[in-house]
């Protein structure tokens, strides 16, 4: 009996050591189950962007808040130095490292683009068509744009009333200081006027409501309607000037300055004719190598939210960004200050694809323009800039 009974203890104890070690052996080979909320290994996102500061700041606060909202995924964010961004992320890449998401200016993502460094972008978004244009190449989107900036015609409303056309500006011989002589400062004014770049596929630099264009511009100048100043605040300031053209961005330093202005979108004295061009605007894009099928969805959830209007408006409280989403100013922020002008003014920005011939001929008309209010005879300037323009044309 004690044989029997211990016979059958010790075979007991061999079955329990057996579970045992098969239920261990099964835990062990399981593997983590990513992307799951809860689950013992989230999805690690990291994110390399350009801000700095009290921005950079904002940005950790943001991604906490995501990572509170999304436990599946695990977000670090490096701060890198814009004139360093494409170079770290060039030799990054070229070691398979790096991040999976980029936060940088549109030049930058541009240059990336260029790289090879981005994939299509994951994160989908409702956004002004204007802002996401230059991130299209051919049928794809390797960006959205995140936040931005736009130009609007600002006035001494202590001197002079808000205009209603440019007959009201000639009228009141109010000088308009600009800060730079561009495409970025004049697009809207000059395309409203019928400016333009390409006609059935060529370039046409040196069209004849071009050359109109640049004869205004030099005889306003020689007027003294119009002056050209790096420091245009300086002269608004002062009263010297009761017009000028800068960036939304710039309203809480004319604030502060205890400057007495008000505002409207350019186009507004061109009778709602013109497209203009955006200031700096903030892109999020993924990486080539880092975009795996694995990964995708996390970076599309990552992505999304940050495109998100709340996120965005977050970084609009201050009134030097603006966020790119059309669903921002339908919010009661986006009624407020100088928000729905921008949204007006982004409602139409000129939609120049990335791979466009008009975006590669830009700098050619900003050179031409330069050149004549230095003293060149416009129609010169302009054949010079169309013979140029045909080179870039044909240019393989």
């Amino acid at each position: 009996m004690r044989q029997g009974s211990s016979s059958r203890m010790r075979l007991g104890l061999t079955v329990l050591i057996c579970i045992l070690f098969l239920s261990f052996s099964v835990g062990c080979s399981r593997a983590p189950q990513q992307g799951t909320p809860g689950g013992v290994a989230p999805a690690v996102i990291e994110i390399w962007h350009t801000l700095q500061g009290s921005e950079a700041d904002s940005l950790n606060k943001q991604i906490q808040h995501i990572m509170d909202q999304h436990p599946e995924v695990l977000i670090r964010t490096k701060s890198i130095p814009e004139a360093q961004f494409a170079g770290l992320i060039y030799q990054a890449e070229a070691g398979g490292e790096g991040p999976e998401i980029f936060i940088a200016p549109q030049d930058i993502l541009t240059k990336l683009y260029t790289q090879g460094a981005l994939a299509p972008v994951a994160g989908n978004a409702e956004v002004f068509p204007g802002l996401v244009a230059p991130f299209h190449y051919g049928d794809k989107t390797y960006a959205q744009p995140w936040l931005t900036d736009s130009p609007l015609l600002f006035y001494r409303k202590d001197l002079v009333q808000p205009l209603g056309s440019l007959t009201d500006w000639l009228n009141s011989k109010g000088t308009m200081v600009l800060p730079e002589l561009n495409s970025r400062t004049l697009s809207t004014w000059w395309s409203g006027q019928g400016g333009k770049l390409v006609s059935s596929g060529r370039p046409v630099l040196d069209d004849p409501a071009n050359l109109q264009f640049l004869q205004q511009l030099q005889t306003w100048r020689d007027n003294k309607m119009i002056t050209v100043d790096p420091n245009a605040l300086i002269p608004f300031a002062s009263g010297q000037a009761v017009y000028t053209i800068a960036l939304a961005s710039q309203a809480p330093a004319m604030t502060q300055a205890n400057i007495p202005w008000g505002s409207i979108p350019l186009f507004n004295v061109l009778g709602g004719q013109g497209q203009g061009l955006p200031g700096v605007t903030l892109g999020i894009a993924n990486s080539s190598i880092k975009t795996t099928t694995a990964l995708q969805p996390s970076i599309k959830i990552v992505e999304e939210a940050l495109l998100s209007s709340e996120v965005e408006g977050a970084f609009a409280q201050n009134g030097t960004r603006f966020p790119a989403s059309t669903a921002y100013y339908s919010t009661a922020d986006g009624q407020k200050g100088l928000a729905p002008q921008v949204a007006q003014a982004l409602a139409k920005v000129w939609p120049l694809t990335g791979d466009s011939l008009e975006r590669k001929l830009l700098p050619l008309q900003d050179a031409a323009w330069q050149s004549a209010w230095g003293g060149t005879a416009p129609q010169d300037a302009l054949t010079q800039a169309q013979t140029e323009a045909v080179k870039v044309s044909t240019a393989k």
